[in-house]
């Protein structure tokens, strides 16, 4: 594989993503009508979603802002396909950031959200472990799997291309 056809194989997967969060934040702004929340919790969770919002918008201006640069490459040049690769590699880092970043912030509305609507499985859990400690177990149990899911989907999707221009690099 040549490094053009790597470069638009990343690009067009890149457009892929970045059209799938712009939609995906816009549907997240309808969560609240959808479920039905309260004027409270709805409240809420726009304090939530504002703050995620505004990540999305850092983030996903810059990944932008790459697949922008990533246009004026020229395939052949090899100091071109060094930069791209280093610079994927930089951009994939961000974009995991990014993941971590809206992982914390549902996982702070998850938990105003179990505690304004008791939810039954936490009541289950509170026989068998009283008291908040339940609450931060299921927490930390939650970001740590949205965790290894958003560096295991970010890696497996751009992980052929990257390899693909390691071997073609020599690095």
């Amino acid at each position: 594989m040549n490094t053009l056809n790597i470069i638009r194989s990343v690009k067009s997967k890149m457009k892929i993503e970045f059209l799938a969060q712009v939609l995906g934040m816009l549907l997240l702004a309808f969560l609240p009508t959808y479920f039905g929340f309260t004027k409270q919790l709805a409240l809420v969770y726009h304090f939530f979603y504002t703050i995620m919002l505004i990540f999305a918008i850092y983030y996903l201006c810059k990944f932008y802002s790459f697949y922008k640069k990533a246009e004026n490459i020229n395939s052949q040049n090899r100091q071109d396909a060094n930069w791209f690769y280093h610079e994927l590699s930089i951009e994939l880092a961000h974009y995991k950031s990014f993941h971590y970043v809206t992982t914390f912030i549902a996982t702070g509305f998850g938990i105003v959200y179990c505690y304004f609507n008791k939810i039954s499985l936490i009541n289950k859990i509170e026989i068998l472990i009283p008291s908040q400690i339940n609450l931060i177990i299921m927490s930390l149990t939650t970001v740590f799997i949205l965790f290894v899911l958003a560096e295991s989907a970010v890696s497996w999707s751009f992980r052929k291309e990257l390899k693909d221009l390691k071997s073609i690099l020599g690095l």
